[in-house]
């Protein structure tokens, strides 16, 4: 057994030294890893976390979200509101996309319009669905509209809408435009090595303060032990996917340290429209089944906050007098007895193999599901096939994440609105409810709206809720990056330490 840890340690310290071209310790250069490579670059094709952070820096959208949800300018210069459902807002005239055509208006409903489009199946369509059209005043002032009010509504759109060159887009197609976009954020794509690496050079032309680093080198590198090895020999400067078990040994090696990202809310989904998880009875006991403080001790060292509904603890609209279901296997029982499974039953429990520490999690609740008859068989699957069998309804119990972002309506509606995915579970009153508590404007009343949420979907049980696991990123000690809760790796704010 020692021989065989001896070995992997070698094999990925040894991949690691291989894992950046020469020219990667150019001072000018920053090397990132993370758990995958993106699946593309076009920021409207992919919802994915790893995907997502590289192309925030190759794309720009109107706004730049703050960690309170409210908004600074970005491509937007200004804007106000004209009545409850219309923004006019007035773009900067010094943005062009890395081709040199121009960020216009035109650009904004082009982008804004292939997004809505059904064909196109974008998927932050569901996120973007208040919004009704753009309308062009002239080449840089523009309106949009909503349906009805909308208070996340620049928020969304400053995550949710990157702005596209049509005329590129138009020539080489939705397809390749995934594989070589442009974009109009403080980085251009070079090249991108399929399985080795995406080279990102900084956009001259970029209309914002200029990114410190020439050169950005994104690296999907799934093993935590290469990726820790890599930062620890010098061959990469920032990484994701930090377990807490291997957190003291990064700050105690002296050679980086850690940053805080956003937290990481896993969930137990479970296929409420086939049976046994059609039944309130069977959820609540799965609910009970699972001994949450037992796997924080034993996997996040007591770091992670236990959740009591689907709203994270840290969210603005989470109901405070909630409690997390306590571990009580006895209750777990009796709720299956009294559903028809005295003896208990067999399921199927997928998960993504790229989630840090999920093996272990997967183990865990599939040992706790076993002591009230609950067999699991465990399905591990590659990040693309999970994504996929999930959007078709193949899953029967699994295991995701979402950030706890401070805007609720950015994963609750994407994650339980009926008109959004409608995968696994579907309930017309919190449909109503969501529709509800995105049109209030006073924070007050939006915040009874949520709580409200909260505790239906407490009762109702469509997840077994787990934990907010707080997440970091490592960086090397010559590297100046802070973290930020939304956990996107934007190199922009990344700078030498002096």
């Amino acid at each position: 057994m020692k021989r065989f840890i001896f070995v992997s340690f070698v094999m990925a310290f040894v991949f690691c030294i291989g894992v950046v071209p020469g020219f990667a310790r150019d001072p000018d250069t920053l090397v990132v890893i993370q758990e995958a490579e993106p699946v593309g670059l076009d920021l409207m094709q992919s919802s994915i976390q790893t995907t997502m952070s590289v192309c925030y820096n190759i794309h720009d959208t109107l706004f730049l979200p703050q960690e309170d949800a409210s908004v600074k300018p970005a491509l937007a210069e200004k804007w106000e509101k004209l009545n409850d459902t219309t923004w006019k807002i007035t773009l900067r005239k010094d943005a062009t996309f890395h081709n040199g055509e121009p960020v216009n208006a035109y650009a904004v409903k082009f982008s804004f319009e292939r997004a809505m489009d059904p064909k196109f199946k974008c998927p932050h369509r569901g996120k973007l669905s208040a919004f009704k059209e753009v309308k062009v005043i002239d080449d840089y002032t523009f309106t949009i509209s909503t349906y009805k009010p909308y208070a996340p509504g620049l928020y969304i759109l400053g995550y949710y809408l990157p702005i596209v060159p049509p005329k590129y887009v138009k020539k080489v197609g939705d397809k390749e435009y995934n594989v070589k976009p442009v974009g109009c954020g403080p980085y251009k794509l070079v090249k991108w090595v399929r399985g080795e690496e995406i080279i990102l050079e900084r956009y001259e032309n970029y209309y914002g303060p200029k990114p410190a680093y020439k050169r950005i080198i994104f690296k999907g590198v799934p093993e935590e032990a290469a990726r820790i090895a890599a930062l620890l020999t010098g061959e990469a400067d920032v990484i994701s996917g930090v377990p807490i078990h291997q957190r003291k040994k990064i700050l105690e090696s002296g050679k980086a340290y850690l940053t805080p990202q956003m937290g990481v809310m896993h969930y137990l989904g479970l296929n409420t429209y086939k049976p046994p998880f059609n039944d309130v009875r069977v959820r609540r006991a799965m609910n009970y089944a699972i001994n949450r403080e037992l796997i924080n001790k034993a996997l996040f060292d007591g770091k992670a906050i236990l959740c009591a509904g689907p709203i994270s603890p840290r969210t603005f609209g989470a109901d405070p007098t909630l409690k997390p279901y306590p571990y009580d296997p006895k209750k777990a029982k009796k709720l299956l007895a009294e559903a028809g499974y005295p003896n208990g039953f067999e399921a199927r429990l997928a998960y993504p193999t790229y989630m840090s520490q999920i093996q272990e999690q997967a183990e865990a609740i599939a040992a706790d599901l076993a002591k009230v008859g609950v067999k699991v068989k465990l399905e591990p699957f590659e990040r693309a096939v999970m994504w996929e069998r999930y959007k078709a309804r193949k899953h029967q119990m699994y295991i995701y994440w979402w950030d706890d972002a401070p805007e609720p309506d950015r994963y609750m509606y994407s994650l339980f609105h009926s008109k959004s995915r409608d995968y696994y579970y579907k309930n017309p009153t919190i449909d109503a409810l969501l529709d509800l508590g995105r049109m209030i404007i006073d924070r007050s009343e939006r915040a009874k709206v949520y709580n409200m949420i909260d505790r239906i979907l407490y009762e109702d049980c469509p997840w077994v809720y787990l934990y907010v696991v707080p997440e970091v990123f490592a960086v090397a000690n010559n590297v100046d990056y802070k973290g930020r809760r939304d956990g996107f790796l934007n190199m922009r704010y990344a700078k030498p330490k002096k």
